[in-house]
């Protein structure tokens, strides 16, 4: 017998990441996580502005590096951050500097991960996630 979740997700996703291919995986492992919906992508800037700010997800996944030159996604998270400031975020990046790390962590990222070693600890950051969701 399924149990239905009347209640909705607990957790709802956006993701935030240039590739196409990439995106597409990222959506695949979030999906096969329990209580977890991803409830947008995007692969830019402002697609990812416009995005978070009308889905209100809990949790925003965000590569650094963004198909145009608007901004980052450290940029996007310290944007949404102004109206959302519970929001909770995972950035990556193939770019995996102390100054990434750090400038992630100044706009409020709970995780920066290196994409060619972490990308697939995702789901277990998730799973992480939702089991000390902020109860505010």
């Amino acid at each position: 017998m399924t149990s239905i979740n009347l209640a909705g997700p607990d957790m709802k996703v956006f993701v935030v990441e240039d590739s196409a291919a990439v995106r597409e995986r990222l959506v695949e492992m979030i999906q096969e996580v329990e209580d977890v919906e991803v409830v947008g992508e995007a692969g830019n800037y402002d697609m990812a502005i416009a995005g978070i700010t009308s889905t209100h997800p809990d949790v925003a996944i965000l590569d650094i590096k963004l198909a145009d030159d608007a901004g980052s996604g450290i940029d996007v998270l310290s944007e949404v951050r102004k109206t959302m400031p519970a929001i909770r975020a995972i950035v990556m990046s193939n770019y995996v500097t102390p100054q990434h790390a750090k400038a992630s962590a100044d706009a409020g990222a709970e995780y920066f991960l290196d994409k060619s070693v972490d990308f697939g600890r995702i789901p277990e950051i998730l799973r992480l996630m939702g089991s000390s969701k902020n109860t505010d």
